[in-house]
């Protein structure tokens, strides 16, 4: 069985937290209130409407 790897993120614009599943237990997240060019990412947005992105290094 595969295990899930899950970390609390704060919106960068409301300070509301929100659960990201991540890749692998092993990356660090960097949330971000614009997408980049590149990266691996997720977009999260929280119940005020505000959409960030979370970048796995």
């Amino acid at each position: 069985m595969q295990t899930v790897a899950i970390q609390e993120v704060i919106c960068p614009h409301c300070e509301e937290s929100a659960s990201v599943s991540l890749p692998s237990e092993e990356v660090d997240v960097k949330v971000r209130k614009s997408v980049a060019a590149f990266g691996e990412y997720t977009t999260v947005t929280c119940s005020q409407g505000h959409t960030y992105w979370v970048y796995f290094c």
